[in-house]
């Protein structure tokens, strides 16, 4: 009977403490749902004004009305963005510090040796900003068109300005020139996109690798528009023609910002948070802002801007790879 009495007390013991365990592993199963339960920073790896911190801003602002929770951005610019995502990338991974990046941290993870981090420290939340690299001229360097171009680089009077060295305009294109096309450039990097702009308005150099900065500039006749990377004509600038009309099919290029999480941050969140940027991107604000940038939204799934992210650091390695600044 003493035996009887002791197994039934173990078994109810036993079955208390699964109850019990089973309600803790619930409430951790539930627990992302919760999220966020506080505010949310967002660390942008470049100064204030620019592509990426106009892009953290305009979707923070959509994001924390959505989660009901504040977005805070913060600037940490310096070495290409890799300051900003080695910070994050330390960060408790729990969804509450993202990082706003370029395509820059896809280059960064061959053009940098000795960053402190690698691209696998972090992981894509979603890619909701893009656009085609592209190069512009001042209409008064005698620039009209990409024959243009080519003639002046014959003659050793290419000198193309782009936002700074390890910049996505400034792989591809000084790429293009070297290795696809060629033919002979002078890279001049500037401090950011704007100064390089003014750089180009001032005669510092007579043609500019750009994204954004410039589409708008194009389009009001201010600048020449020669080549787009995209697969196919900006909607924004359609009188510009892409590299493969220009005859080097296969050659494409573009940049986007993106939020990016530490490694290891639980899939429930990363989720969530995708889902809401996305459903921002579908407020017309926000189309407005970004057609207004020159930019193109882009709804893509968690795994479609891992997958996005992923074949990037493959394609930007191989152009870091083929200018040799991977040494």
């Amino acid at each position: 009977m003493h035996f009887f009495k002791r197994a039934l007390a173990l078994g109810t013991m036993t079955m208390l403490a699964a109850s019990v365990g089973g309600q803790a592993c619930a409430q951790q199963e539930k627990a992302p749902e919760a999220f966020p339960t506080k505010r949310i920073s967002v660390i942008v790896g470049f100064a204030a004004g620019g592509f990426a911190d106009n892009v953290a801003r305009i979707i923070g602002r959509k994001l924390g009305d959505r989660l009901g929770q504040p977005v805070v951005i913060q600037n940490m610019g310096g070495a290409g963005g890799n300051i900003a995502a080695r910070h994050v990338a330390m960060q408790p991974a729990d969804g509450y510090v993202l990082l706003l990046a370029t395509s820059s941290l896809a280059i960064n993870d061959t053009l940098y040796k000795k960053s402190g981090f690698t691209a696998s420290g972090l992981t894509p939340v979603a890619i909701p900003a893009e656009a085609p690299e592209l190069l512009a001229a001042n209409p008064k360097s005698g620039i009209k068109s990409f024959a243009d171009v080519m003639q002046h680089a014959k003659d050793n009077k290419l000198f193309m300005g782009s936002s700074g060295i390890g910049s996505g305009s400034h792989i591809s294109a000084e790429y293009f020139f070297k290795v696809v096309a060629k033919t002979n450039v002078k890279h001049i990097p500037f401090p950011g996109g704007n100064p390089a702009m003014l750089g180009l308005l001032s005669g510092d150099v007579n043609l500019m690798a750009s994204t954004a900065t410039a589409i708008q500039p194009i389009a009001s006749g201010e600048l020449v528009g020669i080549a787009v990377g995209g697969a196919e004509r900006s909607k924004s600038i359609p009188n510009v023609p892409t590299y493969a009309e220009l005859g080097f099919p296969g050659f494409t290029a573009r940049s986007w910002a993106g939020f990016f999480a530490p490694a290891g941050t639980p899939e429930p969140v990363l989720t969530k948070l995708n889902a809401e940027i996305n459903e921002s991107l579908k407020d017309p604000d926000v189309i407005k802002q970004f057609e207004t940038m020159g930019l193109n939204t882009a709804q893509r799934t968690r795994p479609e801007a891992v997958e996005v992210f992923q074949a990037d650091v493959v394609s930007w390695g191989k152009m870091v790879s083929g200018l040799g600044l991977d040494k």
